[in-house]
C-alpha cells in the first residue's frame, strides 16, 4: 500500500503539505469534508498490517479533531454571554446534556443568567 500526500493551499498561494497519508483515510477524509453519505469500508488496505497502519492514524485524527471541537464549542460559547447553544450543539452533533457537560468541563456555567452580565462578559 502506498501511502498519499495531500497539499492544502489558501487563496494566496501558501500551501501545507502533509505526508505519509494511508490511502483509505484520505479517502474517508474527502468524503467526509463533502458530506458523503454512506461510508465505505476501507479499499486499498489489505493485509492486517496495512489495516492497522489505517487504524492508528484514524485513531490519532479522530482524538485530535475531537479535542478541536471541544475548543471550538467552547471558543463560540464564550463569543458572547447570549451565545445560541441550542444552535452549537445542533452543529456539534451533541444532545443539549452532553454540550452542557462539555461546557462546564471547561469552566463554563451552566446556567448563564445566574452570572451577573459584567462577570460573563470577564470570561
Amino acid at each position: 500500500m502506498k501511502n498519499l500526500y495531500a497539499e492544502i493551499g489558501d487563496a494566496d498561494g501558501k500551501k501545507d503539505v502533509l505526508f505519509d497519508i494511508t490511502p483509505d483515510l484520505a479517502n474517508a477524509f474527502v468524503d467526509a469534508i463533502r458530506n458523503v453519505v454512506g461510508v465505505q469500508p476501507p479499499r486499498q488496505a489489505a493485509t492486517f498490517t496495512d489495516l492497522a497502519a489505517t487504524i492508528a492514524q484514524t485513531s490519532r485524527v479522530i482524538q485530535h479533531l475531537e479535542a478541536f471541537r471541544e475548543l471550538a464549542i467552547v471558543a463560540a460559547d464564550k463569543t458572547s454571554p447570549h451565545a445560541d447553544r441550542q444552535a452549537i450543539a445542533i452543529a456539534a452533533a451533541m444532545p443539549p446534556s452532553r454540550l452542557y457537560r462539555l461546557l462546564e468541563k471547561h469552566g463554563r456555567p451552566r446556567d448563564r443568567k445566574a452570572q451577573p452580565a459584567d462577570r460573563a462578559a470577564e470570561k
